[in-house]
């Protein structure tokens, strides 16, 4: 049973972790980053400087 439930954890964590890679690989298809939902330092700087021109 405890070698199930370790089976079972394990496909879980592998599942997810495909999934952002997955998720990643899409975004970054569209030339986006990874971290576009963010407001990062990047993106701050970015928007300031597309601002003063």
């Amino acid at each position: 049973m405890a070698l199930f439930i370790n089976l079972l954890i394990i496909a879980l964590i592998i599942g997810a972790a495909g999934y952002q890679i997955y998720h990643v690989i899409q975004r970054a298809k569209r030339g986006k980053c990874a971290a576009c939902d963010y407001d990062c330092e990047a993106k701050k700087m970015m928007t300031k400087a597309q601002k003063q021109h």
